[in-house]
């Protein structure tokens, strides 16, 4: 024995479940269609960071070279500090060096020790 109203609403379900489901398929294609349209662009940027981050690298390395080079002939003109590498591309970047110059380390006979008496009043 069937009840119509059951049929009916299995009917309604059966529907509804489809409706879903087109629905779901149509938003899929939507997006596989985007995607696909923007892998031209995605693909550009990924080998424009590539070549970036490769350029980086260079320039690193580069400037590690000139440092190996300045503190090498450094040491050999008898330098104890190499000069500082200032890479310059912009001269408003620039900034002067400044001079450092090693102060003379006193002898452990030299040195005072002054006792310092501990303040115990509370005042709070």
């Amino acid at each position: 024995m069937t009840d119509n109203g059951t049929d009916k609403g299995s009917e309604s379900r059966q529907k509804w479940i489809a409706d879903v489901q087109g629905a779901l398929d149509r938003t899929g294609d939507a997006l596989r269609t985007a995607w696909e349209a923007t892998k031209d662009s995605r693909m550009s940027a990924l080998e424009s960071a590539k070549q970036a981050a490769q350029e980086l690298g260079e320039v690193i390395d580069q400037g590690i070279s000139a440092a190996k080079e300045r503190w090498a002939a450094s040491e050999a003109a008898g330098e104890t500090t190499p000069p500082p590498v200032v890479p310059i591309e912009d001269e408003a970047a620039v900034v002067e060096p400044i001079s450092v110059e090693a102060e003379p380390t006193p002898d452990s006979t030299d040195v005072t020790v002054t006792p310092v008496e501990a303040d115990t009043t509370d005042e709070s």
